[in-house]
């Protein structure tokens, strides 16, 4: 055996978007330069992301919201997908089958909303799958899918089988080839797909002479060197989980071919060695093949020849010498054909944030939690954390952002516990990861594919929702219809050419349960109702989760459901908490509809307030509201916005308005509006979470229906000139975090279940971040955060963190 350490020297790197040189030699294999770039060029020219959601949870129960941050990840570059994306997130029964599906917006590579578990869901498990229309594009399905589970009074019982066991065995490389020294990878598996630790076994030749042994990992994982040789099958032993020994037979053996064997020989540095057998290497004589380092259209090639009369060659590698994370190396021979192939993962420069942090009392259950960033970079990150009490069982999740951008998309096949090998990382978990990555053999990208199928731009960067209209009328000439498309936007002219009957407005962001208004305005700005039938298609469609029984992760509860009191564990909206006491209110009255406010939130009007502000609109404005009064100049007479600007428009957002709970389009009601004439109002800037209030919301009361006051406007008609469509799609608003009323913040039910603090936006700048939370009377927290910066650093950490009493 010989060893070459030329590598340095016939190195090149490759990006798909640039054409390298070229030189001509005679042993070069020059199919690289005809057939594997131009094919690289074609299948990774156009941008993948991935996505990863992180959930505040992985149990609920009824009555709660999966809280969630979604992040988009550029494969190729390492940052984060900075193009607007809609995100599509559906959830799916344990079945795979989609129950319901939501629509949010990704905006440089950062997407955040909720889900609310109501009265359609039952116990069980289910899986929350984030996908884009991009995605599409490509025949490896990037979508992401994690598994939650809703919890009951009771739980049902998985049944365990009967002991079958599932034994596979995978040769390095993807063969055995005669007379070649190779590694074998194991895989025991349990008839429900997971590993199954501590299997004992031992491989016998066929004259029952024991050459190697192994024992599993804890994800049923194991290896052994073997020099197979020519005419001999190979017989491996193992028990099963009855006490039954089975036998297996190992692969066969091939005549001829090339074997792959990779070993870390030292923190910083792997050895490729490529051996085959006299009669392979007759055969091959001065032909030349080469070595493919590569992921995501990244590509580092050398080429391959096998010095005269040795059937060996090996490389010496520095970590500097591969790609960070995750590389793909593939031995191809002079036409391109993929010999074999093998996963490395190279953590040198793979950049895993981290993380130190405090807490600090403020007054009574008012905490600051703050995070520092221990490197030092101007670049912004943005994490998510997830507050909940220590010693929590809601927190089961076997993903994290780590896994799914540098582990997930390159492994074909099924990863019991991907976030194991990206958490706390060890030279222990590092041999256990190449061990995975030896056992799930060949990279999930088709060679076939590559080379014969390259993807087709079919579906763009879809960003919004699409509005149709159909005109039932001839528009006259010199009249034009306007479109008032919501709170959050300015009121927009269609453009309707000669003769035509129809318009479409593309890439709008339209939230559900939004009121469009459309007007036909003729030369004299007279107004007149427009007929005509309007419909939006958001994009969202129907699909299923595959491979269900392969995604189930056993979210585990310990002693059982059965032991945690859960009835009435969220109360309802209406209940107030007296110290020992829990009272639900009953009145034989209610003054308001509105399931979003109580009667508690409300401000009563009292004369001090009258005298302050005369008239309701001196109220809105000292409430942090812009306000413009134009008196007799069309439709618009009164216009509030909101002092924030919004990230979808430069035109800051316009509050929702609410007279007796009875939504109205416009603040023309407004006008002359005294403050005498209300009971009491509630006001909020941030919106209360409630749908299409992103510029806020404004609610008043006038008292009882029917008594002094504007009461008489519940009534009110709507404006005969004006065609109104309230949408029934579109994307999910985004709610402000809220904890639900638990019945108690310390029993076990609350500790195990319960949730503290959901922050989806920290943002590190300067090195840190802060923010304020109510401990609800807790001193002990468990803090699970995950991030990514706008330099590509990637967090997943999990902190135990304690309040100290002489704060």
């Amino acid at each position: 055996m010989e060893g070459h350490c030329f590598f340095k020297k016939s190195l090149f790197f490759l990006l798909v978007t640039i054409v390298c040189y070229s030189t001509s030699v005679d042993a070069q294999n020059m199919s690289v330069e005809n057939k594997v770039k131009p094919a690289f060029k074609d299948y990774f020219g156009l941008p993948r992301a991935s996505v990863f959601l992180h959930l505040n949870k992985s149990a609920y129960v009824k009555g709660e919201e999966i809280w969630f941050k979604g992040y988009l990840y550029n494969r190729l570059k390492g940052i984060p997908f900075k193009e607007p994306l809609n995100l599509y997130v559906g959830v799916y029964d344990s079945n795979g089958n989609q129950i319901k599906k939501e629509l949010f917006i990704s905006e440089n590579g950062i997407s955040q909303g909720q889900i609310i578990i109501d009265s359609t869901f039952t116990g069980g498990l289910y899986y929350l799958k984030a996908t884009t229309s991009w995605m599409r594009n490509f025949k490896e399905d990037d979508s992401y899918v994690q598994q939650f589970k809703v919890i009951e009074g009771a739980e049902s019982v998985v049944e365990n089988g009967k002991g079958d066991i599932d034994v596979q065995f995978l040769p390095e490389g993807g063969h055995l080839v005669a007379g070649v020294q190779g590694t074998v990878g194991v895989k025991v598996l349990n008839e429900l797909g997971y590993g199954i630790n501590g299997m004992e076994g031992h491989v016998k030749n066929k004259f029952g002479d024991s050459i190697a042994s192994f024992t599993t990992n804890r994800f049923g994982l194991a290896k052994f060197d073997l020099l197979p040789k020519r005419n001999m099958r190979y017989t491996a032993y193992i028990k099963n989980g009855n006490g039954n020994e089975e036998r297996i037979l190992l692969p066969s053996t091939k005549e001829k071919g090339i074997g792959m064997l990779i070993k870390r020989i030292s923190s910083s540095r792997i050895m490729i060695l490529l051996g085959t057998n006299p009669v392979t290497r007759s055969e091959i004589g001065n032909k030349s093949y080469s070595l493919l380092i590569h992921r995501d259209g990244l590509l580092k090639n050398m080429e391959v020849n096998f010095p005269p009369k040795e059937h060996y060659v090996s490389y010496i590698l520095d970590n500097s010498e591969l790609h960070k994370g995750m590389n793909i190396v593939t031995l191809i021979d002079n036409r391109g054909n993929p010999v074999a192939e093998r996963l490395v993962f190279n953590s040198n420069g793979f950049e895993n944030g981290k993380l130190s942090s405090s807490l600090k009392i403020l007054e009574k259950d008012s905490v600051q939690f703050t995070l520092f960033n221990n490197k030092n970079s101007d670049s912004l990150q943005f994490l998510s954390a997830s507050i909940l009490p220590l010693g929590t069982q809601a927190y089961q999740h076997k993903k994290n952002i780590l896994s799914a951008f540098s582990l997930s998309p390159y492994v074909r096949g099924f990863i019991e516990h991907p976030s194991y090998y990206f958490t706390e990382t060890s030279t222990e978990k590092e041999n256990a990861l190449d061990l995975l990555l030896l056992t799930q053999g060949w990279s999930r990208f088709d060679w076939k594919n590559i080379f014969d199928n390259p993807p087709v731009k079919t579906y763009d960067f879809k960003t919004g929702v699409d509005l149709y209209g159909k005109l039932n009328f001839k528009l006259p000439k010199n009249h034009e219809l306007i479109l008032y498309p919501g709170d959050i936007m300015e009121p927009k002219k269609i453009d309707i050419k000669h003769a035509q009957d129809y318009f479409k407005l593309d890439n709008y962001y339209f939230e559900k349960g939004t009121e469009l208004k459309m007007t036909v305005v003729d030369a004299n700005g007279r107004l007149s109702r427009p007929n005509l039938y309007m419909r939006i298609n958001d994009g969202v469609s129907a699909d299923k989760v595959y491979e269900t029984r392969r995604e189930n992760h056993r979210i585990d509860i310990i002693g059982g459901i059965g032991r945690y009191s859960l009835k009435d564990f969220i109360l309802p909206k209406n209940t107030i908490e007296l110290e020992e006491v829990i009272v639900t209110e009953k009145k034989e009255k209610r003054r308001f509809t509105s399931p979003i406010i109580d009667e508690s939130r409300l401000t009563l009007v009292t004369k001090e307030t009258v005298g302050n502000y005369p008239q309701l609109l001196d109220l809105i404005r000292s409430s942090g509201f812009n306000i413009w009064e134009m008196p007799n100049t069309g439709y618009d007479r009164i216009r509030i916005t909101s002092k924030r600007p919004s990230r979808f428009s430069l035109t800051p957002p316009s509050p929702r308005l609410y007279v007796n709970d009875i939504p109205y389009a416009d603040f023309n009601i407004l006008q002359d509006f005294p403050t005498e004439s209300i009971v009491s109002y509630f006001i909020d800037r941030s919106g209360n979470g409630e749908p299409g209030a992103a510029g806020g919301v404004i609610r008043v009361y006038t008292g009882e229906r029917g008594e002094s006051g504007i009461g008489s406007y519940s009534d009110a008609t709507p404006d005969p000139n004006f065609f109104t469509y309230t949408l029934k799609s579109g994307f999910t608003p985004i709610k402000e975090f809220y904890v639900p009323k638990y019945r108690s913040y310390s029993d076990e039910a609350f500790i195990n279940f319960g949730t503290i603090h959901w922050e989806p936006n920290m943002v590190i700048d300067n090195r840190k971040a802060a923010i304020v939370f109510d401990a609800k009377g807790w001193t002990e927290f468990e803090i699970f955060i995950e991030g990514m910066g706008n330099d590509g650093t990637l967090f997943s950490t999990r902190k135990t963190i304690r309040l100290d009493s002489s704060q």
